[in-house]
């Protein structure tokens, strides 16, 4: 049902003067939740300090105390962390909420799920995420995520979506764009979809240096050859050296602890090297993996959540902290470790029992090789003994070798793994760079990792031009 004088409430319930971004936001919103068309939704993108964070949170008050159903999703379990932190309510990830689990039969396709929650407001938050494929896994249930989203959202009468994202951060891996963010594409769903940008820095954000950077670099991205040039002299933003790495990290990690301290670089590689050194060097650590570790899955996986109690996606970026080491074992041409993990789903933390390929740690690709992962797959399969391919293929679906966890360590990531999260403190490492290599690709990388830092931002081996010096002036 229709709520009269909606934007007015919620610019009131911002507790600050708004700007005439949110205005344009709130006055949107009210539309949206008061219009009759079936399917309606309003895509709201807002860059980084442009207040929509809040606008979300007052939104969520004042329809909470209007009774008025409200479903917060996000991609990843970081990402529905933090959208729950600031709209004060709890989030689930996108794929909890809308699967049902897997059959067994057809392939092990996922089912999506009835909405029961007729007339809600369906906030998506990181939607420049949110890309076409489901899990990545077609054999195990890899449909269209955006289609099956609005298929279950759309499943009760009455039910409206605010898709929110930042359109200066990367798109999805292997798309050039933000489906979730384009009206035209959300249009070919035969959604009534209407689109708002907000640009206007809120004035409560004007003092920070990180907000500050990233405000520099998205003006660039409108530039044929952007060059950035970081703004100096605010406490937050920070230039790091290498030889002074490990006197700042000790300080972040003293200060904000494990949980709240990321490295973000280029490389797979880079990003190793840098898990390395804080394991050894903060943490202590002198095995391949420890009790205490955190380690992040690197590819979708359903397989060991429903193992152990209901089946849930494990997402590509999702961080786990290692409970207990059981056992590590070389077999079938690989490595593998089982473990107790701890795993926040978006809605609560689980603890898993899981055997992780210890091989994808170190490794420069982003997970394991497809060559690689065909020849355990065929190694297993002429290792069993059913009689028919039927039977070994269904052995495989349940054996634990072929359905190992693919892991990296989670002390340092790269930027579209860190997408979606927010850290206290972060290090952005410049990474292998030229001057022809700075492009928009470049800088919307550098913004999405910058945009991560939500108290204090390192630079980390960033080249004197970025600070506006030449070499001479070292």
């Amino acid at each position: 049902m229709p709520l009269p004088d909606l934007g007015q409430r919620l610019l009131e319930a911002l507790g600050h003067p708004p700007t005439a971004g949110q205005r344009q936001a709130a006055m949107a919103l009210e539309r949206l939740l008061a219009t009759p068309k079936e399917r309606a939704a309003l895509v709201l993108k807002g860059y980084a300090g442009t207040g929509k964070t809040t606008l979300v949170g007052a939104l969520v008050k004042v329809l909470s105390s209007e009774r008025r159903a409200v479903v917060l999703l996000a991609p990843t379990g970081r990402a529905a962390k933090v959208l729950g932190g600031y709209a004060g309510r709890p989030a689930s990830t996108i794929h909890r909420r809308i699967y049902r689990g897997m059959e067994e039969e057809g392939g092990g396709r996922l089912q999506i799920a009835p909405n029961k929650d007729a007339g809600a407001l369906f906030i998506i938050d990181e939607a420049s995420m949110i890309g076409r494929s489901s899990t990545g896994d077609r054999a195990f249930g890899g449909g269209d995520l955006l289609e099956d989203l609005f298929q279950h959202i759309y499943s009760a009468p009455g039910t409206r979506v605010l898709l929110i994202g930042d359109p200066a951060q990367l798109p999805p891996v292997g798309s050039d764009h933000s489906p979730a963010l384009d009206p035209k594409e959300l249009h070919a769903f035969g959604l009534v979809a209407g689109a708002l940008e907000m640009t206007d820095v809120v004035r409560q954000a004007a003092a920070s240096g990180i907000l500050a950077v990233a405000t520099d670099l998205r003006a660039l991205l409108a530039e044929e050859s952007p060059l950035p040039q970081f703004r100096q002299g605010y406490p937050d933003v920070i230039r790091v050296e290498g030889h002074d790495l490990q006197d700042a990290l000790e300080t972040a990690y003293g200060q904000d602890g494990d949980d709240e301290v990321c490295v973000i670089c280029r490389s797979n590689k880079r990003a190793y090297q840098y898990s390395q050194q804080v394991r050894a060097r903060i943490h202590g650590y002198e095995e391949e993996i420890c009790s205490g570790d955190r380690i992040m899955v690197v590819k979708n996986d359903y397989f060991w959540a429903g193992k152990n109690g209901r089946a849930e996606l494990i997402a590509n970026g999702e961080p786990l902290v290692v409970q207990r080491v059981h056992g590590v074992e070389a077999c079938y041409g690989a490595r593998f470790a089982d473990l107790t993990v701890s795993w926040w789903n978006g809605a609560e933390d689980r603890e898993l029992e899981v055997k992780v390929m210890l091989d994808v740690l170190a490794i420069e690709a982003p997970a394991l090789p497809d060559a690689r992962f065909r020849a355990l797959r065929e190694t297993l399969f002429n290792s069993y003994t059913a009689p028919t391919k039927a039977q070994r293929y269904r052995q495989m679906r349940e054996d634990p070798y072929a359905r190992a966890l693919q892991v990296k360590y989670a002390y340092a990531v790269t930027a579209h793994k860190a997408q979606g999260g927010q850290w206290n403190t972060v290090f952005v490492d410049q990474g292998y760079v030229t001057e022809d290599m700075l492009d928009r690709e470049y800088i919307r990388w550098l913004y999405t990792a910058i945009t991560r830092a939500g108290r204090r931002l390192y630079l980390l081996n960033f080249h004197p031009r970025f600070w506006g010096e030449t070499d001479s002036d070292q």
